[in-house]
């Protein structure tokens, strides 16, 4: 870690390492909770017909995971610490040094950012064991997790800027955990709705991320089509930061 950018970036990330850890319910909200949906949305999944519209329910569960672990973990997460480290006035305190905008708001969501790579890895892995499912296309796997990744950190900093106290966020992200899910395929496959109402939505911030996660166990996207849906996706983070750097507040709002 040469750059002075990385080890800031280290630093912020030791730093909400050890105040994570203070907090032990931190582990409930982050970790269990995502998981517990998890089920749940196994036991609503087991109710539709997948295999009449071409599914295998091993990569739909995958796609599902990582929709739902990067909606609950970190999206909602980086929201919360973003308003907290503003109202306690840390965000302003690092801004008077050295340490450019980007690298604060990317250090501070460091640590939420490899807790769900991690969950999605283990979960996915875990899930290919048990429905035989094998990754087949592993760059778009990971394309679709890292647009899926700046889409969910984008969204957040445009989110804080929204909500003046951290209890403000949990109405703030209430329209993305509820509707996000139902749009993008995360919940309900986009294959099993009627073919209009698919193609609008695959236009949708998060469809493009899941449907490549998706083809990495079934291989179904092409390179064009792969781009493509990875394009849509960080078309919609670029404008969620577009958002976020014009409102984006670094003191408490009053």
């Amino acid at each position: 870690m040469n750059s002075p950018s990385a080890r800031h970036m280290w630093t912020l990330f030791r730093v909400e390492w050890k105040l994570f850890n203070r907090i032990r319910t931190n582990y409930f909200y982050a970790v269990l909770v995502p998981l517990m949906l998890l089920m749940m949305m196994r036991f609503v999944q087991e109710q539709m017909d997948l295999a009449a519209h071409g599914l295998d329910a091993g990569p739909v569960m995958v796609a599902t995971a990582a929709g739902v672990l990067l909606i609950f973990s970190l999206y909602s997460s980086v929201t919360g610490l973003y308003v907290a480290r503003r109202e306690e006035l840390v965000l302003k305190r690092l801004r008077s040094g050295e340490v450019s905008d980007p690298v604060i708001l990317a250090g501070g969501a460091s640590l939420y950012v490899a807790l769900t790579v991690v969950q999605i890895v283990v979960v996915s892995a875990v899930l290919s064991l048990m429905f035989g499912s094998a990754v087949r296309q592993p760059l778009s796997a990971v394309a679709g997790l890292l647009a899926g990744v700046a889409l969910m950190c984008t969204m957040a900093a445009a989110t804080a800027a929204l909500c003046r106290t951290v209890e403000a966020t949990l109405v703030a992200t209430l329209p993305a955990i509820f509707v996000l899910p139902m749009i993008s395929g995360v919940y309900v496959p986009l294959d099993v709705l009627p073919d209009s109402l698919a193609q609008v939505l695959a236009y949708g911030p998060m469809t493009g991320a899941v449907d490549l996660v998706r083809s990495g166990w079934t291989g179904e996207l092409g390179w064009a089509a792969g781009f493509a849906r990875w394009a849509v996706t960080l078309v919609w983070a670029g404008l969620f930061a577009w958002i976020a750097a014009r409102r984006f507040r670094w003191e408490p709002r009053v």
